[in-house]
């Protein structure tokens, strides 16, 4: 007889948002996802099937909770940068999400993002420098 889940799949849904945020997916191990929820191997991958189903389930709730979130926005970059051009399932999530934003607030939402990522936050908005 199966064992009923005992953990708050939002909350460690989120956890392993922030892991994969934190790390990137290529950089984000197991080791890490079971040191950041506390659950074993085995229950990570009875509930989830694989890093990434991990990665699909986090995605998945980010949009649904709020689709311009830090979160949402990171976890996209994460899956343009490392599984959109392999993955059908997590790219039809990424159109499917982009398509809902006109393209100037999609610069603005992944280009906001990817500053903030590079701590250039406050970068000057003046004309770019002749590099040469």
């Amino acid at each position: 007889m199966g064992r009923n889940k005992k953990f708050d799949q939002v909350k460690v849904i989120s956890t392993i948002s922030q892991t994969f945020i934190q790390y990137g997916y290529e950089g984000t191990s197991l080791d890490d996802l079971v040191k950041a929820t506390g659950l074993l191997r085995g229950s990570l991958y009875a509930s989830f099937g694989s890093k990434r189903g991990m990665f699909l389930a986090a995605l998945e709730q980010a949009i649904s909770v709020d689709p311009t979130s830090d979160t949402t926005v990171d976890l996209v970059i994460i899956a343009l940068m490392d599984l959109t051009s392999h993955d059908q399932k997590i790219n039809q999530l990424v159109t499917d999400w982009s398509q809902q934003y006109s393209s100037s607030t999609l610069v603005n939402l992944l280009g906001q993002a990817i500053l903030k990522h590079g701590q250039l936050k406050g970068a000057p908005h003046g004309k770019p420098r002749n590099h040469q």
